[in-house]
């Protein structure tokens, strides 16, 4: 047993030099061609800017002078060629449903083609890129909402990052099924927004560096290939030694991430003693679900009001920090006492059960091996504690208040 770890621990230092020289590899050639740079980082990315993109090149009246050429690839390869019997398309952004449905939605991207000044056939897109939650019925909803435009020619995408079908609260599966089968519904995941702007013939240059640019954001930051881990795939594969080692350490993963996250919070009690009245009230360290999946929350507080990291998305990506808040007196009256810091720091708008929230910036967008390496030393702890200080101040300052506000809660 301790031969073959001490044989799993050389390849891995092996494998660590090997990243280590991809990386001075990629350095050296970023003087020349800046592989990493992407203006998409300077762009709004979230789900409705995503959603702008998308509308923008499906829309033949947009700025990228290409007319339908976009449209009408994208009707071919969701295989509605019958669709491209249009005289004019409209495309909406955020379009509400209609009355008909038991709560009013907004379709993310919603294309109605004309014919004869009727409308002819509807398509909603529902984007789901940077990992929003389904709500109760909702892709049920929508496909109802369609059926009002059109009875029989309307057609229901969802979006998500892979080829996820829509969760059983959002459309029961036989319902979904049904629709798949009636071909009045697709999967339509971030790949395939790949291969279809791949098979897209675009003409204007600009046009196409700015496509290029999307596909490799949406490659990269949605779905998380990078070049230096395609790099170490391919050297992992062609070395059986050390692929041996590489895919033992991933059994180990969760365990590995366990003992991390524990490690991560028993330095941040230390950091956090000083608020001993916090914790003679009942703060408490806690976690909500499982490291690594979607909206993992770590957090120190009690059950209704506390500081806390969330991530938005799986595989540790899209991690924001702030104050949550469960019922409307306690998160109204949090809103009110941290109204200044809010605006001062510039703080996202209240939203969910969090009235104060920001996003991580820089490397800590995506909690990586660079950022996970930096629990043991204690610098993730001390960084983490620097974000959540002013917070727990304001807290503590204002704790006999949050008192009264959690009694008129209850």
């Amino acid at each position: 047993m301790a031969n073959n770890i001490n044989q799993i621990v050389d390849s891995l230092i092996s494998i660590n030099q090997v990243i280590e020289n991809f990386r001075l590899q990629r350095e050296k050639n970023e003087l020349y061609d800046s592989n990493r740079f992407n203006p998409f980082q300077f762009l709004r990315t979230d789900e409705m800017g995503l959603s702008k993109i998308l509308a923008f090149l499906l829309d033949p009246t947009e700025t990228h002078g290409q007319g339908d050429l976009f449209l009408n690839s994208f009707l071919k390869f969701i295989g509605k060629h019958q669709f491209l019997a249009y005289k004019k398309v409209n495309i909406y952004r955020e379009k509400t449903t209609k009355e008909t449905t038991k709560e009013n939605r907004r379709h993310d991207i919603f294309i109605e083609g004309l014919l004869d000044n009727k409308i002819a056939w509807v398509i909603s897109i529902e984007n789901k890129l940077q990992g929003a939650v389904d709500r109760e019925d909702q892709m049920n909803d929508y496909a109802i909402d369609l059926k009002n435009y059109v009875s029989e020619s309307y057609f229901l995408i969802y979006l998500p990052v892979f080829s996820n079908n829509p969760p059983e609260i959002s459309i029961s599966e036989k319902d979904w099924a049904k629709l798949m089968t009636k071909k009045k519904a697709m999967v339509l995941s971030a790949s395939m927004i790949i291969q279809w702007l791949d098979n897209t013939i675009i003409i204007a240059p600009a046009v196409k560096q700015f496509c290029n640019d999307f596909k490799k954001f949406l490659s990269e930051d949605i779905m998380g290939n990078t070049q230096n881990s395609n790099e170490l795939v391919e050297y992992l594969v062609n070395n059986d030694k050390v692929l041996f080692s590489a895919l033992t350490v991933l059994e180990a993963k969760k365990s590995l991430y366990e003992k991390l996250i524990k490690m991560l919070i028993e330095q941040l009690k230390i950091r956090c003693f000083r608020y001993i009245e916090l914790i003679n009230y009942g703060f408490e360290f806690g976690e909500n679900g499982t490291f690594n999946n979607k909206e993992y929350e770590l957090y120190l507080g009690d059950e209704e009001f506390g500081v806390s990291i969330c991530f938005a998305t799986k595989e540790a990506r899209d991690p924001y920090y702030g104050v949550y808040a469960h019922g409307d007196k306690l998160f109204d009256g949090m809103t009110k006492i941290f109204h200044d810091f809010i605006i001062q720091n510039n703080f996202d708008e209240p939203e969910g059960y969090y009235p104060v929230s920001k996003w991580f910036e820089d490397e800590y967008e995506v909690w990586d091996a660079t950022v996970l390496s930096k629990i043991p030393s204690g610098e993730l702890a001390n960084y983490i504690f620097e974000l959540w200080e002013p917070l727990l101040d304001i807290i503590s300052k204002n704790l006999d208040k949050i008192k009264e506000l959690k009694m008129e809660n209850a």
